[in-house]
């Protein structure tokens, strides 16, 4: 129900992969003595830096460059970790339609979502729903957690959302989901929406 930081960490793992393949290439290098020969062989005739390297670090601007440096990798680690925490980032109002000379009409996207999770709540097992829809609504993007109770027909429910839920949600849209997820919890508790419920055999009022 939560977007997560997928792409970035995809991004971002494919970069440190990228160097420790190259670090482990260098050190393969190093045991054999072909990276000394390579370096041997690329040493420009006039050093970059002359003198007592200790001295050279030792200058404030280098230090200075070695702090921002620091700090730059610091903010990019803590950006890192504060994208790592899953946000349902919702989608904004649905404008449904765009001639302006005819009137426009706007859409909350919780309405919708409500009403997705009223109908999915009515199907036999289902003991509650959440759904969240995210994209435009030339575009939108839905994404349900669906909880049965241990005895429901799982293929079942799966199949009524897919067959009568979306295509219901797509019409009042008045256009194809973009994307759908749906995800599926089984508890132990019992549906409380007057349904029969299959597990027990009773009807719950």
């Amino acid at each position: 129900m939560r977007q997560t930081a997928g792409t970035l960490n995809r991004t971002w793992l494919t970069i440190l992969g990228v160097l420790v393949v190259a670090v482990g290439a260098a050190l393969l290098l190093q045991a054999n003595g072909t990276l000394h020969t390579l370096l041997d062989t690329a040493r420009p005739r006039t050093s970059v830096v002359t003198g007592d390297l200790h001295a050279f670090f030792a200058q404030p601007w280098v230090a200075a460059t070695m702090l921002i440096i620091g700090v730059i990798i610091g903010v990019l680690g803590l950006l890192w970790v504060i994208a790592q925490i899953p946000r349902k980032n919702p989608a904004g109002d649905y404008r449904l339609h765009d001639d302006a000379s005819q009137g426009f009409t706007l859409c909350d996207p919780s309405v919708l979502s409500t009403a997705v999770e009223k109908q999915i709540n009515t199907l036999p097992g289902v003991i509650t729903s959440a759904a969240l829809l995210r994209g435009t609504a030339r575009a939108p993007d839905l994404t349900l957690k669906v909880t049965v109770n241990d005895r429901a027909d799982v293929q079942e429910v799966i199949h009524r959302i897919q067959t009568s839920t979306l295509p219901e949600l797509a019409n009042a849209l008045e256009v194809p989901l973009q994307r759908s997820g749906l995800q599926i919890d089984v508890s132990g508790r019992t549906q409380s929406t007057g349904t029969v419920v299959q597990s027990t055999g009773t009807v719950v009022y």
